[in-house]
């Protein structure tokens, strides 16, 4: 039973495109319709465990039915065996890119893709907005969430903290307020990083990836966010150049979105800090693995809990706030990327920057109004950028 789990697992790891909601329909297909390892109302009811706990969606899915399965062991295969095809892909991408990544044709390729890559972070924002119930006393959490990490550099982990709490509280102001009523009358120079002690930045990774993981509420998307805030401007591991390529990678491969950036940024940081292949190697494994295991924990734990008070107020309130929350998480990772990096300026080149801001908004709106293919788009825009740079 474990073996067949794992390679079905494996399977749909492999074979799906777009992060874990773009995996329900091969879960459901594999879990429910072929396997009978689950009815459909189990399936739907592990759906609102995954959607309601930190981590990545695909992998929480995969470790709750294989813990309803097996236990403890069936947790462990399910979220290897979503995982294990992305981290292999990447890190023989990865490999391959670090090679062939000052190639004329491989700058070219990526100039047309960096803009899209800005389009497909900010087009779920709106596609998310649709359905997160925002309402007039909510719309303006992802406006101030948005400003408050792109403007001011605050941490995505204190916003999703804040948010959480705020609901929470006002649930239980409003029950009591309730109950009152009824009951009464009435890379640079930082990049010395090279010269720190040896196992320094493989405990970084770990700590970093860790707290990514286990903060990380809304998918892979929201996930980006708090990948750069960490990568990129804390511990200036990638430039903004190299986080865009890796988004660009991780959307275009197998698998989850956040093991696909983190297989990549842990490959290419300790590269980037100057040690040998097979170090980076291990630092992309450690960062996989790291992203996973403390929101692994959690799920296990309280999945029985959540599938039973699913409807308690207190655990809606904290949610309603969480959700406009992760919305202005996206719209920020998509705003920090808006940079020179990626679409140059009119100084440098005119030709250019026009191209960039004309590919963006043509992904944009063919992603979220006419729902093409994410990969189709980039690739499109690669073709551009090696014809017109």
């Amino acid at each position: 039973m474990l073996l067949k789990f794992f390679l079905t697992c494996n399977k749909i790891g492999a074979f799906t495109l777009g992060g874990g909601y773009a995996m329900i329909p091969v879960m459901e297909r594999e879990y429910v319709d072929k396997n009978h390892w689950l009815d459909r109302e189990e399936f739907m009811d592990i759906m609102v465990v995954a959607q309601t706990t930190p981590g990545i969606f695909s992998i929480d899915m995969a470790s709750h039915i294989g813990y309803k399965l097996r236990g403890v062991w069936g947790g462990i295969v399910g979220a290897l065996g979503i995982a294990l095809p992305s981290i292999i892909a990447i890190l023989l991408i990865a490999i391959f890119f670090h090679n062939f990544k000052d190639n004329v044709y491989v700058e070219k390729f990526f100039r047309g893709v960096r803009p899209a890559v800005v389009a497909l972070i900010a087009a779920p924002c709106f596609k998310m907005a649709r359905t997160a119930h925002i309402t007039w006393s909510t719309c303006w959490i992802p406006v101030v969430s948005c400003l408050l990490i792109a403007a001011f550099s605050v941490s995505p982990i204190w916003i999703i903290i804040v948010a959480g709490l705020a609901g929470y509280i006002y649930g239980r102001v409003k029950k009591s307020s309730t109950f009152q009523q009824s009951s009464s009358p009435s890379l640079s120079p930082n990049r010395q990083i090279i010269k720190e002690f040896k196992m320094m930045i493989f405990l970084k990774l770990f700590y970093v990836f860790s707290k990514i993981g286990i903060f990380n509420f809304g998918g892979g998307y929201a996930m980006l966010s708090l990948i750069y805030s960490e990568t990129v401007v804390k511990n200036h591991w990638l430039s903004n150049a190299e986080f865009t390529d890796i988004v660009a990678i991780s959307q275009s491969t197998p698998g989850p979105i956040g093991i696909n950036a983190a297989t990549y940024v842990g490959y290419t940081s300790v590269i980037n800090a100057g040690y040998p292949v097979w170090a980076a190697v291990l630092g992309s494994v450690l960062a996989s693995l790291s992203i996973m295991w403390l929101s692994f924990i959690l799920m296990i734990s309280i999945s029985h809990y959540l599938l039973t008070h699913k409807d308690a107020p207190w655990v809606k309130h904290v949610f309603a706030a969480l959700r406009p929350a992760i919305i202005g998480l996206i719209a920020a990772a998509a705003l920090l990327l808006m940079n020179k990096e990626n679409f140059g300026t009119p100084g440098q080149s005119v030709p250019y920057f026009i191209l960039s801001v004309a590919l963006c908004v043509a992904v944009f709106v063919a992603t979220l109004r006419y729902k093409v293919n994410p990969i189709l788009a980039l690739l499109v825009c690669g073709i551009v950028g090696l014809v017109a740079y």
